[in-house]
């Protein structure tokens, strides 16, 4: 029998990906999709789809056009459409492929009705992984990570169990970057970068706002903290790496016979390896090197994280060490609005660890306590805060 499926976020690049290999799947059928406003990308997927029930679009003229031409779809509408949709379909697990803030309540919803969650979100874990892990206590659904070191890290941890390597000989978790589009740009240059420069991603295709995290490193500080969650691994023996070629997506040292030894997840550089693994709960096997790829794992290019140059990797893992979620909700908040700032030209490159270096002097004696209640009041006056950051930053 089909298990029915919801996708958050159904027109960003996770979730278009993500409805390709749905169209051909056997194991899930897609009763409901959301989106923002681009209802024309959706259009081309419909035929593909005929349990597609609800559809929820965020922008309410956007949904009006849409229910007009679609009259035998349930469409939702509107700010909350998202947890209106997980609270509608309650048979259905849930893929969360939102960006941003607002992919957490849909997350703690999913997880409330005991439905299994595929998360590609990172907020839901960085700004809420105490609410995360409060419902968890009494859920009965899983949480399957679906970026693409994450779903290594999976790969590993179980290759791990399977070889007989206890936890405790594992000494660390280690996931890759690439360095992002700036990583052979001299540093005294990085202060005239244009965005033009910054979104050319030099192994990944990916939305802007992702892509210029990338380059700041900011990305792959939420990644660790993602990975402490989902693994329930110490923040201190999780290390990342630059893979300039991004075909080892993670890796993991272990101890054996007084040796420190690896073993390693190398793949293709395509998102729709990792969305198919998450989508199997594990089920699917791992892929075995060959001796062509074990020599060509050998001409790959690792380097270490240089803190001068990428200052926000540290930044952004000390920021939630210090500050917990209440922390990471500023600053992603900062973030977000720092780089559409860049984006649209009215800020520098350099400007975004400005931006994020005033949040950090901003947090210092916020006592915020963060509960499910008050998390709508809390954001409001948080991105307040944050618009007002930006905007000094500006100048």
């Amino acid at each position: 029998m089909m298990e029915p499926l919801l996708l958050l976020g159904a027109t960003g690049s996770i979730g278009r990906q993500c409805l390709d290999i749905l169209k051909y799947s056997f194991d899930y059928s897609l009763i409901g999709v959301s989106l923002n406003s681009k209802v024309d990308v959706l259009e081309e997927y419909l035929p593909y789809f005929d349990r597609l029930r609800y559809v929820a679009i965020c922008d309410p003229m956007a949904a009006e056009a849409f229910r007009k031409r679609h009259p035998s779809y349930v469409v939702l509408e509107g700010e909350s459409c998202n947890v209106e949709l997980v609270r509608i379909a309650k048979e259905a697990s849930v893929f969360n492929a939102l960006m941003g803030n607002v992919g957490l309540l849909p997350s703690l919803e999913a997880l409330k009705e005991d439905r299994d969650l595929f998360l590609s979100n990172k907020e839901s874990i960085v700004i809420g992984s105490s609410l995360l892990q409060e419902v968890l206590k009494t859920s009965k659904g899983r949480i399957y990570p679906v970026d693409s070191e994450h779903v290594a890290l999976a790969k590993l941890l179980s290759l791990a169990e399977r070889m007989g390597i206890k936890r405790t000989d594992i000494d660390r978790l280690i996931i890759t970057a690439s360095g992002g589009a700036l990583r052979d740009l001299p540093k005294e240059k990085l202060a005239d970068v244009t965005p033009e420069q910054v979104l050319l991603h030099p192994t990944w295709s990916m939305g802007g706002k992702i892509t210029v995290d990338s380059a700041t490193m900011v990305n792959k500080g939420y990644e660790k903290i993602e990975a402490s969650f989902l693994f329930d691994w110490p923040l201190e023996k999780i290390d990342a790496i630059i893979c300039r070629e991004s075909l080892v997506h993670a890796l993991l040292s272990y101890r054996k016979d007084g040796e420190v030894r690896y073993l390693y997840e190398y793949s293709p550089c395509d998102m729709k390896v990792a969305i198919s693994y998450a989508l199997s709960k594990g089920r699917l096997e791992a892929h075995v090197n060959s001796a062509e790829d074990e020599e060509a794992i050998r001409r790959l290019h690792f380097q270490r994280i240089e803190p001068s140059f990428y200052p926000l990797y540290d930044l952004t893992v000390d920021t939630y060490r210090r500050y917990g979620n209440v922390g990471m909700i500023l600053y992603n908040f900062v973030d977000t609005k720092a780089i559409e700032a860049f984006l649209e030209g009215k800020l520098s490159f350099l400007g975004i660890h400005k931006a994020l270096m005033t949040c950090r002097e901003r947090l210092d004696g916020m006592k915020e306590e963060l509960t499910l209640e008050g998390l709508g009041l809390l954001e409001k006056r948080l991105s307040d805060i944050a618009q007002a950051i930006v905007l000094e930053t500006i100048g």
